[in-house]
């Protein structure tokens, strides 16, 4: 098969929801236990002193061929998010560091790219952001604290892992122009819902305990794009700065 129709018959075979919409919900594979261990160690987000969130973040080239998706780890760099998209002073135009995460979460990105209307001889870059957020007596489950937004790529992925005693934390697909909201959603574990960033702005309601003083949501997101429009390196950084 030539790379052409290669294209053409993955394109086809795109999540079908996804091609009507702009979005969509898919379940997503099974990860190690030891990966999903990891989230009980993970270092404590400082760039967010008014929340309680602990993180982790590495970031991937991928690319496609002969039927399978290869990953490859990028060396660890400042994660910089533009302040035209995130407009958060702790967060928007601010360079964070990030440790990287323990495991390999990369089934989680060929399983996303399988339903996406991707082209099968671009490369791409992946960010993979391991979040848990928690709700306890001293501080709000505050999931998303820039409100609704874009997080200025190309796709955007959330995927819950776990959800430990907490009610909350509805997924969002808002109309950027009217602030409809679309679609709404909350996640069940293993879920995820894939978003055209370029589209929609997005959005997650807080988490607060369901029962007694603490609970908290394990969450993946995964954010994509094509590598000539990649968000990682000088060139990102220094746009995203200015």
């Amino acid at each position: 098969m030539n790379a052409s129709a290669e294209r053409i018959s993955f394109e086809s075979s795109a999540n079908k929801d996804y091609l009507d919409n702009g979005y969509c919900v898919i379940d997503m594979p099974e990860m190690p236990q030891s990966l999903l261990n990891s989230f009980d160690y993970m270092p404590r987000d400082t760039h967010s002193p008014g929340r309680l969130r602990e993180i982790r973040l590495t970031q991937y080239i991928g690319y496609w061929e002969e039927g399978e998706w290869f990953f490859a780890t990028l060396p660890p760099r400042k994660y910089v998010q533009s302040a035209d998209y995130i407009r958060l002073a702790e967060a928007g135009g601010v360079p964070r560091h990030r440790e990287q995460i323990i495991g390999d979460p990369t089934p989680l990105i060929a399983a996303v790219l399988d339903q996406l209307p991707v082209q099968l001889d671009d490369m791409f870059q992946i960010n993979v952001n391991q979040i848990r957020v928690i709700a306890n007596k001293d501080y709000k489950g505050i999931t998303v604290p820039e409100g609704p937004h874009r997080d200025g790529h190309e796709f955007s992925v959330i995927a819950v892992a776990k959800r430990h005693n907490v009610r909350g934390g509805e997924t969002q697909v808002i109309d950027p122009k009217t602030r409809e909201i679309l679609f709404r959603t909350t996640l069940a574990e293993n879920q995820a819902i894939l978003i055209d960033d370029e589209r929609y702005i997005h959005y997650a309601t807080n988490i607060e305990p369901e029962e007694g003083d603490m609970g908290y949501r394990d969450i993946w997101v995964i954010e994509i794009n094509r590598w000539h429009n990649r968000a990682y390196g000088p060139a990102h950084e220094r746009a995203s700065l200015a």
